[in-house]
């Protein structure tokens, strides 16, 4: 198993800026190019996460990212589902089985990452969601690792994702990561936004029916 202080635990005491919902609503909002990689002054840096890959029934479908960061927390999305309804989005949730490895070890009981929040909810702040967003309903299974020791490691995420009607179909990422002997750098706590602005000073506000990931 993954050692234990390696990843956040789901019942960590947090702040409002750094609480699970709001970690994992900007890393969605960062592959919608709508924040940069890093956040709070460098503390986190937010990871990739392919918002465009759809299941193949009976199938596999792989996306490997290759990464060097400093030692920081990271922020990892496996899945994201959303939907009008809480119940509609529990119930997506439901069809999903994850497993994440790091170095090879699992992590134990996964099914405790999943959250389940409102985008414009009492959870989440600093994150600006385009009207046609604002009022979904979010089931994200999301992890916070502590800063890794310097080296190579791979997280790899396994996603088995149940089919009404078809063959189960399977969605594999790997995170080849590089992690440097040091801490972020001032330019990359630079490139994190103005905490006293707040995130939405920046963000294209053009809804996201009309625009599509680069």
């Amino acid at each position: 198993m993954i050692p234990a202080g390696l990843v956040r635990p789901p019942d960590a005491k947090t702040d409002m800026d750094t609480n699970p919902a709001n970690l994992a609503s900007a890393v969605v909002t960062y592959n919608f190019h709508q924040l940069p990689e890093y956040i709070d002054a460098g503390a986190f840096r937010l990871l990739p996460y392919d918002v465009e890959r759809t299941v193949v029934p009976g199938g596999t479908v792989r996306n490997v990212w290759r990464l060097t960061v400093p030692r920081t927390g990271l922020v990892l999305d496996t899945v994201v589902t959303s939907a009008l309804t809480e119940a509609g989005s529990r119930a997506d949730a439901s069809r999903f089985d994850v497993d994440v490895t790091y170095d090879g070890r699992h992590l134990a009981q996964p099914h405790r990452y999943w959250l389940f929040y409102r985008n414009n909810g009492s959870q989440i702040c600093r994150i600006y969601f385009p009207g046609d967003l604002g009022a979904l309903h979010m089931s994200v299974h999301s992890l916070v690792f502590q800063p890794l020791p310097a080296g190579r490691h791979v997280v790899r995420v396994v996603v088995r994702q149940r089919i009404p009607g078809a063959a189960a179909g399977r969605l594999v990422s790997e995170y080849r990561l590089t992690v440097l002997h040091r801490g972020p750098t001032a330019r990359e706590r630079a490139v994190a936004p103005d905490p006293e602005a707040g995130d939405r000073a920046a963000v294209n506000r053009t809804p996201l029916t009309f625009r599509t990931p680069r």
